[in-house]
């Protein structure tokens, strides 16, 4: 496969306007959490980067210092003070008896995998097939339940796979996946771009975003009962775990899909917006994945197929409602991780 050109990024990605002078702001808003920024738990940094994480912060209200910094302040609040059945707070939500009951429900209504493969530019993929969901269950789940998969999501990928992507650039070769011990989850044989190629003089050198890809085939009006899910989970993300995404391609858009972007647009940042590819032609989506995946990493369901019989792309990338056992490699790294963060004797993975 071919290797892309050092420009890629800014051919393939938007990038945020950053002012000449953000390093500047970065420093001062670093000032702002004591002497060497002590005030923000490492926890909530991927790759434990403070000031990388500041300037997601500050790029989600605009590089407007006192904005970022009641934005960082409340997020470090609600990691103290959010509750999930009794238990309070991230760290200790995390070390407690995890909700695999949550869990199995927001894989039934959101068919996807935390960690799919690396782009060619060297970010983690997240796939999510929300037409293969179960809408019905949208609003007869708690919100808990919503919010609890939003905070095991986004933990998971600060603590676990941005740190692999970045480690994976350190070491300049492809390796296995997620764990070094397997060899299922195959990597692109295109070795990660530096990600300073981002903003240049760039100081903070590290992959703290991910390439989020959306599936939309079998979509219908009924999914506007996931509406709310997308509010909740949304609200979580946005206000907690910002500019975590790179980009966002969202493929087999139906002809509906312009009254539900309608509906879905307002809730989203307009720099997120900007981050939003939307694709109807299944030519020019495959088209577009090419550029920043290699072929064998296109899942199955998003590459056209010949009549030879042998299935292209790669099959059984996301999580199944129909079958809600079912657990993409992707998906069993994250299990594997929840188990391992639990203090709790009866943590242990339910699911075969």
């Amino acid at each position: 496969m071919r290797s892309l050109p050092s420009d890629c990024f800014h051919r393939t990605f938007h990038e945020y306007p950053h002012p000449e002078n953000w390093e500047a702001l970065v420093e001062v808003l670093h000032s702002r959490f004591g002497t060497n920024g002590e005030g923000i738990p490492l926890e909530m940094c991927p790759c434990g980067n403070r000031k990388a994480t500041l300037r997601r912060f500050l790029v989600a209200r605009r590089y407007v210092v006192d904005d970022a910094e009641k934005m960082l302040r409340d997020t470090i609040e609600w990691r103290t003070n959010v509750t999930i059945g009794g238990v309070k707070g991230v760290e200790l939500i995390l070390k407690s008896k995890p909700r695999w009951d949550f869990i199995a429900a927001n894989r039934r209504i959101i068919p996807a995998t935390p960690f799919h493969c690396y782009t060619r530019q060297g970010y983690p993929v997240y796939a999510l097939r929300l037409g293969k969901g179960d809408s019905s269950l949208a609003t007869s789940v708690h919100e808990e339940c919503h919010v609890y998969s939003s905070i095991i999501r986004g933990e998971h990928l600060v603590r676990k796979i941005l740190p692999d992507a970045q480690s994976r650039y350190q070491n300049s070769h492809v390796g296995p996946g997620l764990d070094d011990s397997t060899s299922e989850c195959k990597e692109s044989q295109t070795l990660p771009e530096s990600p300073r190629a981002i903003v240049v003089g760039d100081s903070i050198d590290i992959f703290d975003k991910q390439v989020v890809i959306v599936d939309l085939e079998g979509i219908s009006m009924s999914a506007l009962r996931c509406l709310y899910v997308f509010k909740v989970i949304n609200s979580v993300a946005s206000l907690n775990y910002p500019e975590l995404s790179k980009a966002i391609y969202i493929v087999n858009a139906p002809s509906i899909f312009d009254y539900l972007w309608s509906a879905v647009k307002p809730l989203l940042a307009s720099h997120t917006q900007n981050k939003i590819r939307i694709y109807q032609s299944c030519a020019q989506q495959y088209e577009a994945l090419r550029e920043i995946l290699i072929e064998d990493d296109i899942p199955d369901y998003l590459t056209p197929q010949e009549n030879s019989g042998i299935t292209r792309g790669r099959p059984g990338c996301v999580t199944e409602s129909e079958y809600p056992g079912y657990r993409p490699e992707g998906v069993k790294y994250m299990d594997l991780w929840i188990e391992s963060m639990s203090q709790d004797s009866g943590k242990e993975c339910p699911f075969a």
